[in-house]
């Protein structure tokens, strides 16, 4: 009886271990996710693409406002649902107030909210393949390949730290892998898989258009011509499902994609040439620089492939094995050739997040020819093993140029929170570059909202004082949505601040102010009130004062807001005024309030 018991004991404690084994990468993480979120400054001040459009997008999602989804190049439509379903149950949860005042007055909480999530969701993903795995019988060393795909890439590692579609790319390759466990290995069900695996990879096309390479990743396990067809349809259905917020500009996203396909440079722009060759070679060279270990898996696979068709006749794993190598090879490859064209690093992510896959692959089909356990978990953890000490020698040597770059920002954080007013108006420029206050990234968000103009009550609320740059033949606008009067606010009186950084006109910007002042017969005073030598970051206030030395700012009993909002009392207490207000929101589809202000706006400054 005795040896029975200890047999029990010793089964129970090997459950217990592969439990623990199936919680240990989850646990790593969730650390590291939260671990970001608590290392970096606020988003609008590392990252405001293209995290404050999701942000916005997400917004309109969230609020059942799809007509207002105005980013739709990726197209991105999945992860600005899932941005909208995040906002609308962390609002439920620590919610001030009406949900679009909330996310404007308080982005980070929800950016952080977004990421928190994006994190829970990966770790849950990763313990389900754990339980699965485990379920099939999978070596637990071979499962926590399959789990840690996400150490195997730096790119992958600091996806943490930002809220976008590449880190979605994660969350969508675990689905596949977890759909692949359940359904797909060792044939348990084929048809099924082809169903959910087309699907997934719908999931991934409609995020970003290039997830494109992984389509073919199904196809190489995908066995039969029936189940094949079933992959193609679900996939298309599926494709159509996940961008039906948008369907109706599904022209606009068409013409975004074939302005990448003729033309050579980022985002549709750069010469009208389809390939330049040049180019291609110069960011295939960039290519492996950044990514060394590359050129190690691409041999690989080569060596692999040159053995698997040696031994066709007596292997037998995943069908055809040198049918799946040369499946891998080919989805690098394609991969490579649609990121030469237009480069950025991140656009590999794709394919860093089937690392895992790939080396969990070349596992099993090593096992058919490794009989002894030890030499097998031997050779297949070298190539693993390698991509995770590259990639933390790479994550290590960016911690002293990150910590110092965040240094630099959060000194002209702390000088803004300190020493800029409310009061203040601040000339924004709209880009892409963060600044120092939030509403810079809000601005550029909304250059990708639809309808913003039926935000502009909520955005007054969180500061009234933010006017944009429309280019030197166009008004200024408040938050770019209301046309507004340089002159008269200019005279007002009020410090305007400039933020100039290297990729920033504010030079342009400035002269455009002095342009008013002379105009107005003003002296325009100007004052760097920040300057930052290392990264030439600087601040400027400018402030308009009459020539005649006893002229002062207008009373702010007469300032510009409160003949706004004087206009707005007027409007809703003179029913025939306000009539036509109500038909002109209903006709340009946004709120009667959005309207009223922008109606009263335009009283003010085109007052004679």
């Amino acid at each position: 009886m005795l040896p029975e018991k200890l047999n029990s004991n010793s089964e129970i404690m090997g459950r217990y271990k592969l439990n623990f084994i199936h919680f240990l990468i989850p646990i790593i993480v969730l650390g590291w996710g939260i671990f970001n979120l608590c290392m970096f400054d606020p988003f609008y001040s590392k990252s405001t693409d293209p995290e404050f459009p999701y942000l916005v997008n997400g917004l309109n999602c969230a609020t059942f406002n799809f007509n207002r989804i105005g980013h739709i190049d990726h197209p991105g439509t999945p992860f600005q649902v899932f941005s909208g379903i995040v906002i609308r149950i962390t609002h439920l949860i620590s919610g001030q107030g009406n949900i679009a005042q909330d996310v404007f007055a308080r982005p980070e909480h929800y950016l952080k909210a977004i990421s928190l999530a994006l994190t829970l969701v990966q770790a849950a993903l990763i313990l389900a393949i754990g339980f699965v795995g485990f379920k099939r019988k999978i070596p637990s060393w071979q499962l926590v390949i399959l789990q840690a795909s996400c150490f195997f890439n730096d790119v992958s590692m600091w996806l943490f730290s930002r809220v976008n579609p590449d880190r979605f790319f994660m969350i969508i390759t675990l689905i596949f892998i977890l759909i692949y466990l359940k359904h797909g290995y060792e044939n348990r069900s084929s048809w099924k898989f082809a169903l959910w695996s087309g699907t997934v990879m719908a999931l991934g096309l409609a995020t970003k258009f290039n997830y494109i390479p992984l389509l073919l990743l199904p196809l190489l396990i995908i066995s039969t011509n029936k189940n094949r067809l079933i992959y193609l349809g679900s996939g298309i259905v599926s494709f159509f499902i996940f961008i039906l917020p948008i369907i109706n500009k599904f022209v606009e996203y068409r013409r975004f994609i074939v302005g990448i396909f003729k033309h050579d440079g980022l985002y549709g722009g750069g010469n009208t040439k389809v390939i330049n060759l040049q180019k291609i070679i110069e960011n295939v060279h960039e290519i492996f620089r950044l990514n060394p270990e590359l050129s190690l898996l691409i041999l690989t696979l080569v060596i692999l492939l040159f053995i698997a068709i040696r031994r066709r006749k007596q292997l037998n794993t995943f069908g055809d094995s040198s049918f799946l190598f040369a499946g891998f090879l080919l989805i690098i490859l394609l991969q490579m050739l649609i990121v030469s064209k237009h480069f950025k690093n991140y656009y590999l992510v794709p394919t860093f997040t089937i690392y895992g896959f790939i080396f969990f692959s070349l596992s099993t089909f090593l096992s058919t020819m490794l009989k002894k356990k030890k030499q097998l978990i031997l050779t297949s953890s070298i190539l693993p093993l390698l991509f995770f000490t590259a990639t933390i020698g790479k994550v290590c040597s960016d911690f002293a140029p990150m910590k110092k770059e965040i240094a630099e920002r959060e000194k002209i954080l702390d000088f803004v929170k300190n020493e800029v007013s409310k009061n203040d108006v601040w000339f924004v420029e709209p880009t892409w570059e963060s600044a120092p206050y939030p509403e810079n990234a809000l601005v550029y968000g909304l250059s990708y909202c639809a309808g913003k103009e039926a935000y502009l009550p909520f955005l007054m609320n969180v500061n009234p004082n933010i006017i944009t740059f429309e280019g030197e033949k166009n008004n200024a606008k408040l938050w770019r949505i209301a046309p507004v009067n340089l002159d008269s606010i200019l005279a007002e009186g009020k410090n305007i601040l400039i933020y100039s950084t290297p990729g920033r006109n504010a030079p342009q910007l400035t002269q455009i102010l002095q342009d008013v002042a002379t105009r107005s017969n003003l002296r325009l005073d100007s004052d760097t009130i920040y300057s930052d030598s290392k990264t030439n970051n600087k601040i400027i206030k400018l402030n308009a004062k009459k020539t005649s030395s006893n002229w002062s700012p207008q009373p702010q009993i007469n300032s510009r807001q409160n003949k706004i909002e004087g206009y707005i009392q007027t409007i809703k207490n003179t029913p025939d005024w306000l009539s036509k207000i109500e038909r002109k929101s209903k006709e340009k589809g946004i709120s009667l309030d959005s309207m009223i202000l922008l109606d009263a706006t335009w009283m003010v400054d085109n007052e004679k």
